[in-house]
């Protein structure tokens, strides 16, 4: 009987303390990853739920149906970099196109107000004739980084740091690098964060062919990257084993197999990944010339002898004598099981949805294994931003309303982006998701890159294909570069 009791009372114990674990609240295993790029809480569209948002404390306002007008730029003749994350009309199906359709409409509803937007190909042209009448025409204005720095310089914005108080810049909404790096002298007229997709499209990936890395026995690629062992030595070194003449004419174009698939743009950012800039910046937020030195010459000697060489890589923009040397070229080579890597901008990899055969993405390589941390560069010249123009004649409400948006972008937009378009439909593997978090999380900013200064941003493309040439080609660009910078500080200082 003694032994029965006992058995009981053990069993009754054992369901008291299952039922206690049962209901324990289970600890976070994904906590790092709750701010990762794809987020497996997100709904069909790319939402989030409303739980998992982060506190943001907003005043209540109501505008009386103001109507907030955005100016953005169009798409361009080869349907690349147009805005698509301002303005939806009607819900189509579309993830990004409907994410900001309810993103706009939760916006609308608070503050009592329409969105609406006017889209032109030459955005700054526009803006400089608006803001010079003096006409409250346009509420922000979104041009390309390299377009709008010169009417940064001519007191055409306001300073979001000082002029716009309703703005929550450390938000985790808003981009942080671009925070840091797109000051000058303590003034901050740009802004880029989660509602601006065009920044992401703009930053540059490279991209890896799967087939291709089988067909030649590779390995593991990614494993290169969570090794440390990525940078200027594998890459290359893969580069150069599988080209093949695949016609048999003797020569290498588009109608054969390379190592690498790029354009002109790689001649600078693929040294800039390394970390090396145009111009950095000291503790006082005052830029300085910083690109003259011997790892940036290095590094320009060991690309341009990959770049130059046509036996294993082509460029889009000198090579290849096709009407879209991009559709018709380098994609479609990519896309036919024909080049190993493309290094491009992300915005090609919504090209590659039909692509049958898998591929991946990987950051840009290091220079060497001494190098701590990656780098990836964002095209300045198109990549869009948020500018509010001066003439705009209440910064309350512009500053309201676009802080909430971006803040609302987050877990609307910016996943409708990342966990629908490219991790469901273009991407095919969860490394190259946590790839995405890895390039994402180190983007720069280079203000040389900018404003191209005595053309300092873009001295190592001009210097190709001769590296020797950089030494003397900077000594003479940078009396004109140091003029240039020191004109555009005291314009910024001269801003009432």
């Amino acid at each position: 009987m003694k032994l029965k009791k006992l058995i009981v009372l053990f069993l009754i114990l054992s369901l008291v303390i299952l039922s206690v674990f049962a209901c324990a609240p289970k600890a976070d295993n994904n906590s790092e990853k709750n701010d990762s790029l794809v987020n497996n809480n997100a709904g069909e569209n790319g939402d989030v739920p409303e739980e998992t948002k982060p506190p943001h404390d907003m005043p209540e306002k109501d505008y009386g149906g103001y109507k907030f007008r955005f100016l953005v730029k169009e798409f361009n003749s080869g349907h690349y970099w147009g805005a698509v994350d301002i303005f939806a009309e009607e819900e189509t199906g579309d993830p990004i196109n409907d994410s900001v359709y309810r993103r706009n409409r939760i916006i609308e509803d608070r503050y009592n107000i329409e969105i609406s937007e006017k889209r032109i190909g030459d955005v700054c042209g526009t803006a400089r004739k608006s803001i010079m009448s003096t006409s409250h025409d346009y509420d922000v204005i979104m041009p390309d980084l390299n377009g709008a720095a010169p009417l940064a310089t001519q007191g055409f914005f306001l300073d979001v740091r000082s002029e716009l108080p309703e703005l929550q810049l450390d938000g985790v909404w808003w981009d942080q690098r671009a925070n840091q790096m797109l000051s000058l002298g303590g003034r901050q007229q740009f802004l880029i964060g989660d509602m601006t997709l065009m920044a992401n499209d703009a930053t540059w990936v490279v991209m890896f062919n799967k087939k291709v890395v089988e067909e030649y026995g590779l390995g593991n690629l990614y494993s290169l990257v969570k090794n440390d062992d990525w940078n200027y030595d594998s890459f290359f070194g893969l580069i150069k084993k599988v080209s093949k003449d695949l016609n048999g004419d003797g020569k290498f174009d588009e109608n054969d197999q390379l190592g690498l698939l790029t354009d002109n743009g790689a001649k600078t950012i693929l040294i800039y990944n390394t970390g090396e800039m145009a111009v950095r910046k000291d503790e006082n937020d005052m830029p300085y010339l910083a690109l003259n030195t011997e790892r940036t010459i290095i590094a320009a000697q060991r690309v341009f002898e990959i770049l130059k060489d046509r036996t294993i890589s082509i460029n889009a923009h000198t090579d290849i004598k096709l009407p879209d040397a991009w559709t018709d070229g380098v994609n479609k080579m990519f896309q036919e099981n024909r080049g190993l890597f493309y290094m491009i901008s992300l915005t090609v990899m919504h090209r590659m949805r039909g692509m049958d055969s898998d591929f991946g993405v990987l950051p840009s390589p290091k220079f060497d294994k001494n190098q701590t941390e990656y780098y990836h560069t964002v095209q300045p010249s198109t990549t869009n931003s948020i500018l509010f123009p001066k003439t705009t004649p209440d910064p309350e409400l512009a500053s309201i309303i676009i802080e909430d948006m971006c803040y609302e972008s987050r877990d609307t937009v910016r996943h409708a982006y990342f966990d629908i378009t490219i991790t469901n439909k273009t991407i095919r593997d969860e490394e190259s998701a946590e790839m995405l978090d890895l390039i994402f999380s180190t983007r720069i900013y280079d203000l040389g890159f900018i404003f191209n200064w005595g053309n300092i941003g873009y001295l190592l493309e001009s210097v190709y294909p001769d590296a020797g040439k950089f030494i003397s080609k900077y000594e003479s660009a940078e009396p004109k570069a140091e003029k240039a910078m020191q004109k555009t500080l005291d314009e910024i200082a001269g801003i009432d």
